[in-house]
């Protein structure tokens, strides 16, 4: 049973990054401990960490904050057994130390050396004006670059949308950047990630080409990344393609989105996306019966989804059965007062028309609402 235990926090552990940083006794004097120093870092990196995602992201901590299991480990007196099974899995142990330099009394320096869940060694220096806690956030930040690129890249994708801004520089820097490093098995999925992401911001720059070809390198890169399939058949939407939007979407509908293939937990909005995309496919192409089906497909999935009541609600008026469409309405409209969107799916961002030569238009989120 130990064993087991032990065998588990190996496997555990090589997705949690622990920190170390080394504070000298002048910095540590005015109140800035290592424990605080530490807390200052992990919890700038469990912020950026926040951000909406299909996605469940690494975890961060002390090094020196123990896991129950290391905990029932020194007791054993197995403490370095962990590693030596993290060793035998051929685990790596994502790391940070980091050391606070002072050179002088308005200046400060961080050094920072890890590395990361891939085997990449990294190193950084940051030197600045405005005290050791700000720099060791920002030195947080550029650690998280190394260690999560997508998740950073979404965090200022996030910053970006809060700030009502189109200016998405800083996302496309951290994921061209990741890109850019040769491919390994151990980053297939991050990067269809990455590409999908690149793909929601050229959809936010109205460029609908490069938004498809993002789209569909996801899914090259990583075949079984449905997210990316199910973006490029809102793109076919918005080129006015309903039926090669459909003929890529339909075979999605016998199998299951796995979270494993998409996201970890509740998937149910991505099978509402799928039936609903198809829904307005039908509804382009003049096929209604069909994409009433598809819109009845997509509630039932994803009861809280205010986007297939909308659809259907605007079909039923189209067909001149208005007392169902109201009813319709009134349940989207409750839908939408909790309505939240994973940056990753494009018709969770934006409307779909089954109408030709129409320009995209935003959904209101919850997080537009709250800022």
């Amino acid at each position: 049973m130990v064993f087991g235990l032990l065998s588990a926090d190996a496997v555990v552990s090589a997705n949690t990054v622990t920190v170390n940083v080394s504070v000298p006794p002048a910095v540590a004097s005015t109140g800035l401990s290592q424990d605080v120093a530490e807390r200052v870092f992990t919890s700038e990196i469990w912020r950026m960490s926040q951000a909406r995602s299909l996605l469940s992201p690494a975890s961060v901590r002390s090094s020196r904050d123990p896991t129950i299991v290391g905990v029932v480990a020194n007791a054993l007196k197995l403490d370095g057994f962990t590693a030596a099974l993290q060793d035998l899995f051929g685990l790596e142990r994502p790391r940070v130390n980091a050391s606070i330099i002072y050179q002088d009394a308005n200046r400060s320096r961080l050094l920072i050396s890890g590395i990361t869940g891939q085997t990449t060694n990294f190193s950084l220096q940051l030197d600045g004006e405005a005290g050791a806690e700000s720099l060791l956030r920002r030195g947080a930040t550029e650690t998280m670059e190394q260690f999560e690129p997508y998740r950073s890249a979404l965090y200022y994708f996030e910053q970006s949308l809060n700030a009502r801004s189109n200016d998405f520089s800083r996302t496309k820097a951290v994921a061209e950047r990741e890109l850019a490093r040769v491919p390994s098995a151990e980053t297939i999925r991050r990067r269809a990630f990455l590409e999908n992401l690149l793909g929601i911001v050229a959809l936010m720059e109205n460029d609908k080409a490069a938004a498809a070809r993002r789209f569909r390198n996801s899914f090259t890169t990583h075949p079984i990344f449905h997210v990316g399939r199910l973006n490029l058949g809102f793109v076919l939407i918005e080129l006015d393609r309903y039926q090669e939007a459909i003929d890529l979407l339909s075979p999605l509908t016998s199998i299951t989105l796995s979270p494993t293939a998409a996201m970890r937990g509740s998937f149910a909005p991505l099978v509402e996306a799928l039936h609903s995309t198809i829904g307005v496919a039908r509804w382009g192409l003049g096929d209604l019966d069909g994409a009433e089906l598809s819109f009845r497909d997509a509630v039932r999935a994803y009861p809280d989804s205010e986007a297939a009541y909308t659809y259907w609600a605007r079909l039923l008026r189209e067909r001149g059965r208005t007392a169902e469409a109201e009813e319709k309405e009134a349940v989207a409209r409750v839908n939408a007062l909790s309505f939240d969107n994973y940056p990753e799916v494009a018709n969770l961002f934006f409307w779909m028309n089954h109408m030709d030569d129409q320009p995209l238009v935003r959904r209101a989120s919850r997080v537009a609402r709250l800022d």
